[in-house]
């Protein structure tokens, strides 16, 4: 709707630029001009009369002033007001014929091209999303760049126009909206997945980790009750358990978060390359509690 209020805006802005003389009134019409030429006559010829009877070439002075008047009546139009009036009136309805024409063509032309071209642009992307999906598999060895995934966001919009309850492509989008470093993106497309799949522990996951990256302090406490959530489900959840510990060392509960680290380390295999990394924060944890919380003893 602000576009076509817009659009109409800017039209009648550029039809009042460029037929603005159709509703200017001419200060001086032909006739008007001619009464001018007759009274300047008139009384050029009234100063004639004058000097020519004092020189007395003309013998009834009064008579010839009374025919040089009549003249000047039977010369001046009956209804000059009407005249100016009427070009007027014809001014302002050429400016609104055009106003209308300039609209409608200008409507016709974004009806015909503009919506045409973004509805087939809508089109093509969807139709290459099974093409996208199969990307998916050689992703790690041939990344997506910046337009695919854009293209890929397109294509799963329009999927969701069409199926809204799509959970998998609610999730799908989120993923790209992280990859797009587009948090809103993916905060709503996460918060849409979990919804209609309240169960599925992977979406519930992704979107914890996204809250509890975020600024705000109310985000960070849904998102930690969330990963309590999954872990009350599946004691297992090494992902899960790794996104407490963090929150928790966020937090400075620092044994919270070294106790959780610990039973991640014994639910991971012993050739797992997170071990050396957790182990360390473990020992970061550790320290920090041994010394109130003041990371200046660790760096010594």
């Amino acid at each position: 709707m602000n576009f076509f209020i817009t659009i109409g805006v800017i039209t009648v802005v550029i039809c009042l630029i460029a037929f603005y003389p159709l509703l200017k009134t001419s200060i001086q019409t032909n006739g008007q001009k001619r009464n001018t030429l007759n009274k300047a006559f008139y009384f050029d010829r009234l100063k004639e009369v004058e000097r020519e009877t004092e020189e007395g070439v003309i013998d009834d002075p009064e008579q010839t002033t009374l025919e040089l008047q009549q003249s000047l009546l039977d010369d001046i139009p009956e209804q000059p007001d009407q005249v100016i009036l009427s070009q007027k009136s014809l001014g302002k309805i050429w400016f609104f014929a055009l106003l209308l024409c300039v609209a409608g063509i200008s409507s016709a032309v974004y009806f015909n091209v503009g919506s045409w071209f973004t509805g087939t642009m809508l089109e093509k992307s969807h139709d290459k999303l099974s093409y996208f999906y199969e990307r998916l598999k050689t992703e790690e060895e041939q990344p997506f760049t910046s337009e695919e995934l854009n293209q890929f966001a397109m294509a799963l919009r329009v999927e969701l126009q069409k199926n809204p309850k799509d959970d998998k492509s609610w999730f799908m989008l989120g993923q790209i909206g992280m990859a797009l470093e587009n948090g809103q993106l993916a905060l709503d497309s996460f918060t849409q997945a979990v919804r209609l799949a309240p169960q599925n522990l992977q979406y519930k996951e992704s979107y914890a980790r996204l809250l509890l990256f975020s600024a705000d302090p109310t985000d960070k406490a849904k998102g930690e009750e969330l990963v309590k959530e999954i872990i009350r489900i599946d004691h297992t959840n090494t992902e899960a358990l790794s996104l407490l510990a963090f929150s928790a060392f966020e937090r400075e509960d620092y044994q919270m978060a070294a106790m959780t680290w610990e039973m991640m380390l014994k639910l991971l295999p012993e050739d797992d390359n997170r071990r050396e990394t957790i182990r360390r924060s473990i020992q970061s944890a550790l320290l920090m509690l041994k010394n109130g919380g003041k990371s200046e003893t660790i760096s010594k």
